[in-house]
C-alpha cells in the first residue's frame, strides 16, 4: 500500500506538469530523462523511497557537490517545517553535505520564503527546504534553492540526479578538518521577521482588518 501511495505521489507531483497538459517537447524530454525532482522538489511518503534517509544522505552529497565552485568554506542552509520526518531527512542531509567537506546552517521551522531569505542574506552557497507543503502530514519533500534564494534550474537539478545515480563522486572523502560542520543559527526567526516588518508600508494599518490563519503542519504553528 504504502509502496503504491509513494509511486502514486510521485506521478501526480511529477515533472510532467498538471494532468491533461502537454508540455512542450523539451519538457517532454527532461521529464523522461528524470527519476527524483518533480514541479516542486521531491515529495511522497516519508521514510519510503524516494524520501528515505539513504536517499537524503545522497541528495546532500550531491548538492553539496555542485557548490564547489571557488576555493575555502561552503555552507547550505537546511530549514523544514513542523512535520515527525523532518528530523529523519534533515540529519541525514546533514551528513551527506557535511561528508563532502560543506558546512551546514540549520535553522529550524521556518516558512519557505524565510529559508530563502536566510539563505541569500547569509550569502550561503545553496538552501535546502524540508517540507512537503499542504500534502498530508505523512508526506514530505525535499526542495533545494540556488545562493540567491531562487529555485535550481532544471539543468541543476538533471545533475544532482545524475550524481546520485552514478559513482562520479563516491570517491570524494574529505577528512580531519575538511569535514563539514553544522551550525545551529538561532535568530533565524527574528531575521525573518524584521525582514518581513520593513517590506510592509509605514502609511499602512492593518486595524480593523480581520485575519484568518490556517497553518496546518507550517512553521507559524510554533
Amino acid at each position: 500500500m504504502a509502496g503504491d501511495r509513494a509511486r502514486a505521489d510521485h506521478e501526480a507531483n511529477g515533472p510532467a506538469g498538471a494532468p491533461g497538459v502537454s508540455p512542450p517537447n523539451a519538457g517532454t524530454e527532461r521529464a523522461a530523462r528524470r527519476q527524483l525532482f518533480g514541479t516542486d522538489g521531491i515529495r511522497g511518503i516519508a521514510n519510503v523511497e524516494p524520501l528515505t534517509a539513504e536517499m537524503a544522505i545522497k541528495l546532500g552529497r550531491a548538492a553539496a557537490y555542485t557548490c564547489l565552485r571557488r576555493q575555502g568554506r561552503h555552507r547550505i542552509v537546511i530549514g523544514k517545517d513542523t512535520r515527525l520526518s523532518g528530523y529523519m531527512l534533515e540529519n541525514a542531509l546533514v551528513a551527506g553535505i557535511c561528508s563532502m567537506g560543506v558546512d551546514v546552517l540549520l535553522v529550524g521551522p521556518l516558512p519557505t520564503p524565510g529559508i530563502a531569505f536566510i539563505t541569500a542574506s547569509m550569502r550561503a552557497d545553496a538552501g535546502v527546504v524540508i517540507s512537503a507543503s499542504h500534502n498530508p502530514f505523512q508526506d514530505n519533500g525535499i526542495k533545494f534553492f540556488s545562493g540567491d534564494g531562487l529555485k535550481l534550474p532544471d539543468e541543476l537539478e538533471e545533475r544532482i540526479e545524475a550524481l546520485i545515480f552514478t559513482d562520479e563522486i563516491d570517491a570524494i572523502r574529505p577528512t580531519a578538518t575538511r569535514i563539514g560542520k553544522a551550525f545551529r543559527i538561532d535568530d533565524a526567526i527574528g531575521r525573518y521577521v524584521v525582514f518581513l516588518k520593513n517590506t510592509f508600508p509605514r502609511e499602512l494599518t492593518l486595524e480593523g482588518i480581520r485575519i484568518v490563519a490556517d497553518c496546518a503542519t507550517a512553521p507559524p504553528t510554533r
